[in-house]
């Protein structure tokens, strides 16, 4: 079994793993954690431009072995010492030197896997985040505190590794080192029910996206409306403009009355499964200010 620990102990607040490497400019990177700022975990909340450096990097998953179920409750092998449990959201079994908790219920109550976790000695939380069609299964962000190093030790995906949600046997999983002592929240990218918003940015472009295949960056605002609607996609607009301290971001409450369908779209983030942001701009610039520079082919 791959041990997870090397691979999301550096997790920052937000990861994406088909965005490695690609916001590399400074304005490139001012612009993505605007964005991902004015955008809540639970509410859009609207929040004026920070500039704050976003590191968008790659979130290993990591096979998990199959295992048989548990049935309900808790198995030890003594007295105090718990090997495995499970409730109506969650179970948690160890496998060698790792505890793996598998997602029953991908919407229920979270205190029923913090339960799941503390009847094994862990004090350990989930929240699942609904996020569109690829950002299912990856992780969000990890946090943690006390006697390990924050993050270290916790991991996430799916189980097992590349399967399909909603496929027989495939479900969301949480790993967590035997022997951590710490207090951790592992986030993690679950299915959006109808009419959900998405917690996580993705281009609505890419393959998996409501976008895929439409080309939108460096066109009209008319014309990719015009194609998003024939899909049956709703589209709203962001401008982005100029910081004072360099680069591009954006205020959303700042925005103009209209904008003119000659006006020139860089993005399509992908909001919720029949709508998409576009961000734009009413001059045509010089490169995509979103990655600073051509949009990678990979992300459509």
């Amino acid at each position: 079994m791959t041990n997870m620990n090397d691979q999301v102990g550096a997790l920052a607040r937000v990861r994406d793993e088909d965005l490695r490497g690609r916001a590399s400019g400074a304005g490139a990177r001012t612009l993505l954690e605007s964005i991902v700022e004015a955008e809540h975990v639970h509410e859009p909340a609207v929040r004026p431009r920070r500039v704050r450096r976003f590191v968008m990097a790659g979130v290993a998953v990591s096979t998990l072995a199959a295992a048989a179920v548990i049935g309900p409750g808790l198995l030890t092998d003594g007295p105090g010492l718990a090997t495995s449990y499970a409730n109506a959201a969650m179970e948690i079994e160890r496998r060698g030197d790792q505890w793996v908790a598998k997602v029953k219920d991908p919407y229920a109550d979270h205190a029923r896997y913090a339960e799941a976790f503390k009847a094994v000695g862990l004090d350990v939380g989930l929240t699942l985040l609904p996020s569109s069609p690829t950002g299912v299964g990856k992780v969000v962000r990890i946090g943690g505190s006390g006697a390990t190093t924050p993050g270290k030790g916790l991991g996430g995906g799916l189980e097992p590794e590349g399967c399909q949600m909603g496929t027989t046997g495939c479900a969301l999983a949480v790993t967590v080192d035997v022997g951590y002592t710490g207090k951790g929240v592992v986030y993690l990218g679950r299915t959006a029910q109808p009419g959900e918003r998405y917690d996580n940015w993705a281009p609505a472009t890419r393959e998996g996206e409501a976008l895929h295949g439409l080309k939108v960056d460096e066109r009209t605002v008319g014309e990719v409306r015009k194609e998003a609607a024939e899909r049956g996609i709703r589209s709203v607009v962001t401008v982005i403009d100029p910081n004072e301290g360099g680069g591009y971001g954006y205020h959303p409450d700042k925005q103009p009355d209209s904008v003119g369908d000659d006006w020139i779209v860089w993005e399509a983030q992908a909001l919720s499964a029949d709508e998409v942001r576009l961000l734009v701009t009413k001059e045509r610039l010089d490169k995509n200010p979103v990655y600073d520079g051509p949009k990678p082919a990979d992300l459509g």
